[in-house]
């Protein structure tokens, strides 16, 4: 029965987005809501936005048919992806200093807090102590929902790849959550990544329609939501260590960008061309190659996360402590981390 809500949710989510796309894409069009290439593009001609709106729709409307996993997590991701999702929509109009969107990404994430969702505790995974976090557990929460939507807005940067990402970590979710004994968020994890995927056929190179910062950061922010209720506060290896892992693409590419700007004096707001996704374009990869390519290591780091739950804690995390320094070494191999950029951008995702 479990399954069925899932995949029901799963399906839901996807038609209501592959749907809805073509009808965003022609409202994106008549309304001027339109990307147009600058010097830090890859994309040669205008592409519509609001490709972010039909995710939400899909998604909301998948989790509120099943009405059996977390009530929480859905009026957190319902009501906070609103937020979030009009934040977006506007810098996408009309670009918001980062100052102004950081206001937004606190806002939503309050609004995820008032209801219901906050690492209140977490778990010792050796010993299965509670700690309580107490006045901690605000900061923390609104801290771990700004994170992923920068996160995932930042590797919007090629066609398909945020989206891909999404519904790949979005999918590990789902059998992590079912060995940590957390399925009840399968449903919306599920939605999640049917949305994504309803989307991707749209937003694969060449992309007919981009999400823009509306999409991305709601897709982050879902993330956030569904990784407090089902996964950061559950015992398991497992439960711990896929999604960080599956994620450790996007997560690897903001610590480079961070680090990199920092060390060269510069804001770490700024965009620049030098994200993974970029390297890999300069090394003679097509745009489907790149991506392709991101997507498949994501696939073998959500695998080694599920792995990780069949084995001791003892095992699992120096397995994950490997893949960070594996990362760490083909990014400093890459020139990731060298301080030049060779061409800086103004602060714009598609971006940043």
């Amino acid at each position: 029965m479990k399954f069925e809500k899932t995949g029901l949710a799963f399906a839901v989510a996807f038609l209501v987005s592959f749907g809805l796309t073509p009808l965003m894409r022609l409202i994106a069009k008549k309304t001027g809501a339109m990307c147009y290439p600058n010097s830090r593009s890859v994309h040669k001609v205008p592409v519509p936005y609001l490709g972010g709106v039909s995710m939400y729709i899909g998604s909301v409307v998948a989790m509120y048919a099943v009405r059996g996993g977390d009530a929480s997590a859905f009026r957190a991701i319902a009501l906070g992806g609103l937020v979030i999702l009009v934040v977006g929509v506007i810098d996408d109009l009309w670009p918001l200093k980062p100052w102004q969107k950081l206001i937004g990404q606190i806002a939503s994430g309050i609004v995820v807090v008032r209801l219901g969702v906050s690492i209140s505790f977490l778990k010792d995974p050796f010993s299965g102590e509670i700690l309580l976090l107490g006045a901690l557990a605000f900061p923390l929460t609104l801290l771990w929902v700004v994170s992923f939507e920068n996160l995932i807005n930042w590797s919007d940067g090629l066609d398909g790849l945020a989206a891909g990402i999404v519904g790949i970590a979005s999918t590990t979710m789902i059998f992590a959550m079912d060995k940590a004994g957390a399925f009840h968020v399968a449903p919306e994890a599920a939605a999640l990544a049917g949305a994504a995927l309803g989307f991707l056929p749209f937003n694969f190179h060449p992309a007919s329609i981009f999400m823009g910062d509306a999409g991305a950061m709601y897709l982050g922010l879902a993330l956030s939501v569904l990784s407090v209720q089902g996964l950061v506060k559950s015992a398991v290896a497992m439960s711990i260590l896929a999604p960080i892992l599956t994620l450790m693409v996007p997560i690897s590419d903001m610590a480079f960008s961070i680090l990199r700007r920092k060390l060269s004096g510069r804001p770490a707001s700024q965009a620049d061309k030098d994200h993974i996704h970029h390297r890999l374009l300069e090394l003679g990869m097509s745009q489907r190659q790149a991506v392709l390519a991101i997507y498949l290591v994501s696939l073998c780091f959500g695998a080694l996360g599920l792995v990780s739950g069949f084995v001791p804690l003892s095992t699992g995390g120096p397995l994950a402590g490997l893949a960070v320094l594996c990362m760490f070494a083909v990014a400093y191999k890459a020139g990731l981390l060298s301080l030049g950029s060779k061409k800086d951008g103004q602060s714009r995702s598609r971006r940043g």
